[in-house]
């Protein structure tokens, strides 16, 4: 068993420490809260009301962990060069039915270019129609050939330069999408399984002689802040970016 009061995560060249005022341990699980039966609630409304609250509140925190998921992701695939814009020519809502043609579709340029990797976003258009934005590794290629591979519409290719925090501006980007109540309970994002993921480290020590070694310790974090968490405590948090790769030997 083992305990621990800080977590780094590395994100490419993003590192966010966070400091715990608990001890916290890595095979710890929340268990559920039993029911308290000696205050009975006698109004369905009341009880509606605060299913409701609860369920938003839920809904709420999986966004927050999917946008800090997404934005891992991208940071920590700095080869992300394109972003693409896929849309349907014909009205398709249906979540399900677009996700199958869009999973062809990454078959197709799978067998074209064996390297092939993406993050992809779903979002809505105005008139309920999905469409997908995805970040990639293509090589060049012309919008009307990638829109033959696709098949089913309208095509936008744009090379990413001059953007800090990628994964951040993405985040902000599709903030509005996330939260649709056509994706609840269904995926808010898709990618390959060769892409490359953050690191992330629950050992004091080793965080220690991190912070030590990139003089953490003596640098202004690009962003610092704290926040409690109900079960966690007071949580103190800072971010830091490095242009140098991180140790090679953390897994």
């Amino acid at each position: 068993m083992q305990f621990y009061h800080q977590k780094m995560i590395i994100s490419g060249d993003y590192f966010e420490i966070y400091k715990y005022e608990k001890t916290l341990r890595r095979d710890f699980t929340r268990k559920k809260k039993k029911p308290v039966d000696d205050e009975p609630i006698s109004s369905d409304d009341f009880v509606e009301e605060n299913k409701e609250i609860k369920q938003f509140i839920k809904r709420m925190d999986s966004v927050a962990r999917t946008r800090s998921q997404i934005r891992r992701i991208i940071n920590s695939n700095p080869d992300f060069t394109k972003f693409v814009t896929l849309t349907f020519k014909e009205n398709v809502e249906d979540v399900d039915v677009a996700n199958n043609h869009f999973n062809k579709f990454v078959k197709r340029l799978n067998y074209r270019y064996s390297d092939f990797k993406y993050i992809s976003i779903i979002e809505f258009q105005h008139r309920g129609a999905v469409h997908y934005h995805f970040l990639c590794n293509l090589p060049f290629i012309d919008s009307s050939e990638l829109a033959e591979i696709w098949k089913h519409g309208f095509i936008k290719i744009n090379k990413i330069e001059h953007v800090d925090n990628l994964g951040a501006y993405v985040c902000k980007y599709l903030q509005k999408d996330i939260t649709n109540k056509k994706l609840f309970n269904k995926k808010k994002f898709f990618c390959s399984k060769n892409i490359e993921k953050p690191i992330e480290i629950r050992d004091d020590k080793i965080i220690d002689d991190l912070i030590l070694q990139y003089g953490f310790d003596k640098s202004k974090p690009d962003y610092e802040g704290n926040f409690t968490g109900e079960y966690i405590g007071k949580v103190g948090y800072t971010t830091f970016k490095l242009k140098i790769p991180p140790l090679d030997f953390i897994e």
